[in-house]
């Protein structure tokens, strides 16, 4: 089953011109819908875009009819972890027009097998979505020393990443040293704000992206040296944080991550699975059909204990009900927002989560082309990959989403796919349904083994 399913990619035709006729091209970078389009793909690139009417159609094209049909980039979903290549999840991830993943924590032992799956797919040796990996943070395993700390640096960047992550543990020393050599080097860092910093210090001293919002709540609290030593306590502070959110300190927050260019990832999928667990009301509504055994298994207990412990449900309501809020300021304020799931975390399915995570950066205030900017033109933007992905445009590749539905009308109209494009390879309906069938196969078929380790 597994190379079955991405054997799916593989198109006999794919040195044959495609032109998809008439149809609408959203282009989320620059706010634009364009109906009545051609976009002509030859290879792996898109070699023409332009009016149905004017636009040169080659000779022996296979012409795909998109009248009624919506055309998107690629998806990307900015926070995931895939594990040892696992391919049984890369069919979810493409079925659900989801082209692109940021790897937010490899083990050493991963690492070396995914960086062979993306040189492999670079070079078109096979197929499955575009993956950019890191190490499991800078904490794990602890860090002794400012000296070990950019030792660690030098080493992680010797091995070729482009970007470090930081999490909770770091003490304070340790982690300015790990942002300075991070800027020495020109490495993107990452992660968590650990909790021996404030936001804005990790602002300030260079982090390009904040991963999830609780950080960013202690930063918003008008008790935040209390929260934050609770929070070194393990006692846990949500509802104080709760209590004392402070609209003035969240204003002067975003401006000062606005200005030092941060960008955010909500993970917004996650705190709604944190309410959702305490109100009693999983796994309803979430695919678990194409959830494998050893992590559904253990999903039930790790809903309740792994995100945000310590929280009654009226407390992860109303904290939920922040997180909103503070994306919805965060994006009217200038703040740049990255679409990400933290896949494969309690009923984060991989692929079907980057759909629920727009329709909640939507629920939160967003406009849907913000939403989608956030899975397309901004992850490329971030990564530095706008010559090659996150728009519609002639010589870019052609990683495309073709929708029975205007996403700009819904944004629930992301998952009414019609056929995806994976560097030019077209993934038709019948092709979607096999990827989908033979996991959902593949899963019903499992034994329960155990309880695979929960992700950060």
């Amino acid at each position: 089953m597994r190379w079955a399913a991405l054997a799916l990619l593989t198109s006999p035709a794919w040195s044959q011109a495609i032109v998809l006729t008439g149809c609408t091209v959203i282009d989320p970078s620059k706010g634009s819908s364009v109906p009545r389009s051609n976009i002509v793909i030859s290879g792996e690139r898109i070699t023409a875009r332009g009016p149905a009417a004017s636009t040169h159609i080659p000779r022996n094209a296979r012409i795909v009819p998109c009248s009624g049909k919506f055309v998107i980039p690629g998806l990307w979903d900015m926070h995931v972890h895939v594990g040892e290549i696992e391919e049984d999840w890369f069919p979810l991830y493409l079925a659900n027009g989801v082209t692109g993943l940021r790897e937010m924590a490899a083990s050493a032992k991963n690492f070396p097998r995914q960086r062979r799956y993306q040189d492999d797919v670079a070079a078109g040796r096979r197929s499955g979505p575009e993956l950019f990996s890191t190490l499991f943070p800078m904490d794990t395993p602890p860090i002794a020393s400012v000296r070990d700390a950019r030792e660690e640096v030098a080493r992680r960047a010797a091995m070729g990443l482009k970007y470090i992550k930081v999490s909770s543990e770091l003490s304070r020393a340790a982690y300015f040293a790990i942002a300075d050599e991070c800027r020495r080097r020109g490495l993107q860092l990452t992660g968590h704000v650990p909790d021996s910093i404030s936001v804005r210090e990790a602002a300030a001293a260079g982090q390009d992206s904040v991963e999830h919002l609780d950080g960013v709540m202690l930063a918003c609290s008008r008790n935040e040296d209390e929260a934050r030593w609770r929070l070194r306590a393990n006692r846990y502070p949500w509802k104080m944080l709760a209590d004392n959110f402070d609209l003035d300190k969240t204003g002067k927050l975003i401006g000062e991550l606005r200005e030092n260019g941060v960008w955010q990832t909500p993970t917004l999928a996650i705190h709604q699975v944190a309410t959702l667990a305490r109100e009693g009301k999983l796994p309803a509504g979430f695919r678990t059909e194409y959830a494998r055994r050893d992590y559904a298994n253990a999903w039930p207990r790790e809903a309740l204990e792994f995100f945000l412990p310590g929280l009654d449900a009226e407390t992860a309501r109303s904290v939920f009900a922040l997180h909103r809020d503070i994306v919805r300021r965060m994006e009217k304020g200038g703040v740049r927002i990255l679409a990400g799931t933290d896949t494969p975390n309690p009923y984060c399915i991989p692929g079907f989560a980057l759909h629920e995570e727009l329709a909640l950066l939507v629920e939160s205030g967003l406009p849907p082309i913000a939403a989608l900017r956030a899975s397309t033109s901004n992850p490329a933007e971030f990564l530095g990959l706008t010559r090659d992905f996150g728009s519609i445009e002639p010589g870019k590749i052609a990683d495309l989403v073709l929708l029975d539905a205007d996403p700009l009308a819904a944004i629930t109209n992301t998952s009414r796919i019609h056929m995806v494009f994976r560097r030019g390879r077209l993934i038709d309906s019948a092709a979607r349904r096999g990827m989908l069938d033979r996991v959902r196969a593949s899963v019903a078929s499992q034994t329960t083994p155990p309880a695979a380790p929960r992700q950060d």
